[in-house]
């Protein structure tokens, strides 16, 4: 993990409530890593903002943001953006994996790298989605479709030979996916106040154990964790 220092080099629109943000960048997250990003100077070292790539480059990588996002008015073309990482673990793709299924609760953008290398490598993308989202912005050959995810799962997973998941699934979900639970990967957290497991404020129950989010996460394989019982 190292402390480096981004700069922006454009912001771009897209759908009504958020952009895309370009950074040249000598460090690049690789897909499941984060980055510790801060868009103004502080000296206090618990400010910073969780970001995840949506596509990676070899000279830097994008972000996105929601317009109302506080720290989106220190952003604009030519700003510097400090940066700590990339922080976490990366998930390797299947080199055998013909189809790739993508889930996502909310905004999809943390999965987004995930799509991005498997269609370099000409494996088909399919993204689950629950939430309104400027679909005009994603690559299109990735298949989208829209609506409840437990319907949406029992429709798609049966083929998938690897799951991404930006959500934490629910007892009936983790059990439906149990014979391909060691080929999906859930994103546990998303608040890593330190990103160096010196706070402990991202620990993660898993059947080994306490694990650390921002160490050995930020995702986990199914089969690692607890169903959760409400």
């Amino acid at each position: 993990m190292k402390v480096s220092t981004a700069r922006c080099n454009d912001l771009i629109t897209i759908g009504d409530d958020r952009f895309q943000v370009k950074l040249h960048s000598d460090f690049i997250p690789r897909p499941g890593q984060f980055m510790l990003a801060r868009f103004w100077t502080s000296t206090y070292p618990y400010l910073n903002t969780v970001v995840f790539p949506t596509t990676t480059e070899s000279d830097g990588f994008t972000l996105e943001i929601k317009s109302d996002h506080p720290q989106s008015v220190d952003l604009s073309p030519g700003a510097k953006v400090d940066l700590i990482g990339p922080c976490g673990q990366p998930v390797i793709i299947n080199r055998s994996a013909n189809h790739l299924l993508l889930v996502a609760h909310n905004s999809p953008s943390k999965l987004l790298p995930f799509a991005q290398l498997a269609l370099e490598r000409g494996v088909d993308v399919t993204l689950l989605v629950s939430c309104s989202y400027p679909l005009e912005s994603l690559d299109p050959r990735i298949e989208v479709h829209q609506g409840e995810l437990p319907p949406l799962l029992e429709n798609h997973f049966a083929w998938a030979e690897q799951v991404l998941m930006d959500f934490r699934p629910e007892p009936i979900i983790h059990k439906l996916l149990d014979s391909i639970s060691s080929n999906t990967y859930v994103l546990c957290g998303t608040l890593f106040p330190c990103g160096v497991g010196a706070c402990h404020g991202c620990t993660i129950y898993t059947k080994t154990g306490w694990k650390l989010a921002c160490k050995q996460g930020p995702f986990f394989q199914l089969s690692e964790l607890h169903i959760e019982v409400e």
